[in-house]
């Protein structure tokens, strides 16, 4: 390959990873605000609840604090102890309710710490330049969102599907380390490979080759396709479960 065509890819990659860090903050501003908006509205429920939970603990110490009359029959005892169990019922629930929203809460506040993390993150992580094409064929679905021919819903895709061959060899897309060989639910089987700052799901496979902890290299087969799909997704390691980004832009050819 000569030098303009190398200083061309170089240039390409530095704006393909630039165009990608300002899509994964643009990502991770998003899922913050709604992660603000969820958490304003939660703690508003909090603050509801505590107001009725106020009023009905008041309510409840009346009917729980009063007295018999003297001489009360079987009826009247009988119809207080059902007042309080019902109070008590009442308070048990209002408890329960706001537990699961201060649990809610937490929960939000940990998330929102999480993408702070994240977008401080960002600068530092490594992303790909390019990968391997997990097998030969073209690209049937693309990476994005979709309208749904007969629902017409707006679906999300992770990932790329390629047309494939029956039993088609897939290879792996780059170096990596094998975290995960097997299922993956609505994607026959599939494998999980590590690759530092990012990884990469490789699915819709019938058999599977490699084990469990398998230190791969680019282009190693990892198994054959259960049919006539391969589905590739790339992930950056940023959060819990990774951002998804479109891998087309970084595919080349197997070697």
């Amino acid at each position: 390959m000569s030098r303009a065509s190398l200083i061309v890819l170089a240039l390409f990659a530095t704006v393909a990873h630039a165009d990608d860090r300002e899509l994964l903050k643009t990502q991770l501003a998003d899922e913050a605000a709604v992660i603000d908006r969820t958490l304003t509205a939660v703690n508003e429920k909090v603050r509801e609840a505590d107001v009725v939970r106020t009023q009905r603990l008041r309510a409840a110490y009346r009917v729980l604090r009063a007295p018999l009359p003297h001489g009360a029959s079987s009826t009247d005892r009988m119809a207080a102890a059902r007042r309080r169990a019902a109070a008590r019922m009442l308070v048990d629930r209002d408890a329960h309710e706001r537990a699961l929203l201060v649990d809610e809460a937490t929960r939000l506040r940990t998330a929102a710490e999480r993408t702070v993390g994240a977008t401080a993150k960002l600068p530092t992580i490594a992303l790909p330049e390019r990968v391997l094409r997990p097998v030969r064929g073209s690209i049937a679905r693309r990476f994005g969102t979709l309208d749904h021919e007969r629902s017409k819903a707006k679906l999300s895709r992770r990932g790329l599907d390629f047309e494939v061959s029956a039993r088609a060899t897939v290879s792996a897309p780059a170096d990596g380390t094998v975290r995960y060989a097997g299922p993956i639910r609505g994607l026959d089987n599939g494998i999980v490979l590590d690759h530092g700052d990012y990884f990469t799901v490789i699915a819709k496979l019938g058999e599977l080759s490699v084990p469990l902890g398998a230190e791969l290299h680019a282009g190693d087969r990892l198994g054959r396709a259960a049919r006539e799909r391969v589905y590739l997704e790339l992930r950056i390691r940023i959060g819990p479960g990774g951002i998804p980004i479109d891998p087309e832009p970084l595919l080349a050819s197997p070697e």
